[in-house]
This record gives C-alpha cells, structure tokens and sequence, in this order.
C-alpha cells in the first residue's frame, strides 16, 4: 500500500498511529521530531505525512515550512495531528500547506479515513 511518515515526539502517540494505519496496510515510518523527519525526507518519499505541532528543538510549523520549500517534497499532503487548538492566524498563515488538521485524541477510524482521502487526493 503506501507509506506513511509519522512525525511526533511522543514515542506512545507514534506507535499508536503505526499499529493504526499498519492494520489497514499501509507502511509506516516513524521520525521523533522535525529535524529527523526532514533527515528521514532526503532518503524516503513517504505518500502522506502525519505532523504533530509541539515538539522541541524544531517545531511542527518550521518543519512544515521546510517540508514546503523543498521541490522534492512540496507535493507530499501533511496532516496535522495536535492537541494544540488551532487559532485564526495560524489557520491564515498556514492552511494552504497542509490538508487536514485534526486534534488529538484521533479515533483510528477518523485517521484512516482523513489518510485515505489524503492518497486519493480528495478534499
């Protein structure tokens, strides 16, 4: 199927995410925060991108922004996983670099579904 990178500092969330989208096939890889992700970029092209936003040194939005400017990974749909609240500026500054945003906790249907539509490239 296709491969997901899932990118968050929480090694539980990561995991739980993995055991998720592994049961509906897909493949997945895990970075522990933006710097291992934009590391893990140079060597897979996953199909979609799960990001968490609060994570240290490099935040999600940075490591979006990086995700963006790069041509080789600029087409590669991001979905936002948080439990930060998103907020009018950040929805103007931000919304046309990444598909969904979803806040944490995720129910494994609602993850899959917004995933599948992702691949599809439905809206």
């Amino acid at each position: 199927m296709s491969t997901i990178l899932i990118v968050d500092d929480d090694p539980d969330v990561a995991e739980v995410f993995k055991i998720f989208l592994g049961s509906e096939g897909h493949t997945t890889v895990a970075a522990e925060g933006g710097i291992q992700a934009l590391k893990l970029l140079q060597v897979i092209h996953p199909d979609v991108i799960l990001l968490d936003l609060m994570m240290q040194p490099m935040d999600g939005w940075t490591t979006l922004k990086s995700i963006k400017k790069n041509p080789q990974t600029q087409d590669i749909p991001v979905i936002i996983i948080t439990g930060k609240p998103q907020f009018g500026d950040e929805r103007e500054t931000y919304a046309a670099m990444y598909y969904e945003y979803m806040l944490k906790p995720i129910r494994k249907q609602d993850l899959c579904t917004t995933v599948t539509k992702a691949l599809s490239g439905a809206c």
